[in-house]
């Protein structure tokens, strides 16, 4: 009995895991519009890995593309030109991630230290792969006046923070080896944090988890606010060292703190979805409705800006937004849904960590190259699509070569060890 019920669960997994999902009955009796996911599963996403390539390539829009799209609508301008908030995106969606793949009724399905063994499994190969690719440029513009004894500090402070992954609680050091490095910085707070919040969320009802996330996110966007009162930008969503030389600005930006609504909102709209799917509470909104509606909100929201301040939207702003596609997108319905499924999305997806770390040292390397050359010019077409091409040239030799196997090796010689470590009567 028990076996045949273990092959129904499995069957019933690999059917409700389609890309064309049927409808489902609830525990109350009602036909969800959605496909009936399980909880915990740990199953993948197809639609939320394409939504990953669709993050990269904003971020890499904002530093390849401010040339190519200077005569372009303005609408469209604004919209390539606030990928810095692709980030954002990112936050939120590692906090829906971990949920979806860790979080159970107690805390974490697994142990803390198993826990950040995967991460670090999961980040580390190609985070100091990157800084390895990215150091040659470094050096040069570091030594760039001499190797004096100030250069050699400067380096040497810059080293200290970024290869232990602290560099986002420290400026200047937050972008000076590899720039979009600082990011992970961040997410190291997060996952260190994890183990606690995922205790707290599984104590704490939905409405709580929500009113304090709200909270939250209302105290973070309101200090965001105040900054700007009392320090307007020369330019509202820009941010330029030479007439502005207020260092509070990139440290805001890139504090973890500042963050941690954006990972706690990718949680909470996990556990939204998870009372969904368990009867807990009836569909709020159908998958395709989350979708059009965050992404119609956020594509006129930057094409109009307005009065935004820079600072509210590099601390967070559009969280919900995202948030709510990310919710849309996990219902795997819908044509964006099935359109970012695809297998040219989901490959672009994977690599997509290693294409925000690789790009801007493709970028750099280009700039050295086109300064000693006149073959191509900076600000060309021509110069943005090889830039383009050699950031995922490069992030797929990363991921094939660098992320997976590392990953899969270190997974595998930590689980040596800990099982070596056990009793004997608990290996057996």
């Amino acid at each position: 009995m028990r076996l045949y019920r273990l092959k129904l669960c499995c069957a019933l997994g690999r059917q409700v895991f389609t890309h064309r999902p049927r409808d489902a009955v609830n525990s109350q009796g009602g036909t969800c519009r959605y496909q009936k996911v399980i909880p915990g599963s740990r199953l993948k996403l197809p639609a939320l890995t394409g939504l990953r390539a669709i993050a990269a390539f904003w971020v890499l829009m904002l530093h390849f593309g401010d040339d190519v799209t200077a005569n372009w609508p303005v609408a469209l301008r604004r919209l390539f030109s606030s990928g810095f908030i692709g980030v954002d995106l990112f936050f939120v969606l590692s906090g829906f991630i971990l949920s979806w793949n860790y979080l159970n009724d107690t805390g974490l399905s697994c142990s803390s230290r198993d826990f950040w063994r995967a991460r670090a499994a999961r980040i580390l190969p190609v985070y100091y792969g990157s800084l390895a690719l990215a150091l040659p440029v470094f050096l040069v513009m570091q030594f760039n006046h001499g190797i004096t004894p100030e250069a050699i500090r400067h380096v040497s402070v810059t080293a200290a923070f970024t290869l232990s992954l602290t560099q986002s609680w420290a400026l200047p050091f937050s972008y000076l080896w590899n720039t979009a490095s600082w990011s992970l910085s961040v997410e190291v707070f997060l996952y260190l944090s994890f183990p606690w919040l995922a205790v707290w969320l599984a104590r704490r009802p939905l409405r709580s988890v929500l009113q304090t996330t709200a909270l939250l996110y209302g105290a973070t966007v309101l200090a965001a606010l105040l900054f700007f009162a009392f320090h307007s930008h020369p330019s509202p969503w820009t941010w330029d060292p030479a007439p502005d030389m207020c260092i509070w600005i990139p440290w805001l930006g890139s504090n973890p703190v500042v963050h941690f609504h954006e990972f706690l909102m990718g949680a909470a709209a996990y556990l939204f979805l998870r009372a969904e799917q368990t009867g807990a509470r009836k569909e709020w909104i159908s998958g395709p409705q989350a979708v059009w509606i965050s992404s119609a909100g956020v594509l006129a929201l930057l094409a109009w800006r307005g009065p935004v301040p820079f600072m509210a939207a590099l601390m967070g702003l559009y969280s919900p937004l995202f948030a709510l596609l990310i919710y849309g997108l996990a219902k795997q319905q819908g044509v964006v849904a099935q359109i970012l499924s695809t297998r040219g999305f989901v490959f672009l997806g994977e690599i997509s960590f290693a294409l925000y770390l690789a790009h801007l040292t493709v970028w750099d390397n280009m700039v050295l190259f086109n300064v000693q050359h006149s073959y191509i010019q900076q600000d060309s077409a021509l110069n943005f699509l090889i830039c383009v091409a050699l950031s995922v040239a490069v992030a797929t030799l990363f991921y094939k070569f660098i992320e997976v196997p590392y990953r899969k090796t270190l997974r595998a010689k930590w689980k040596t060890a800990a099982t070596l470590k056990l009793p004997e009567k608990l290996i057996a």
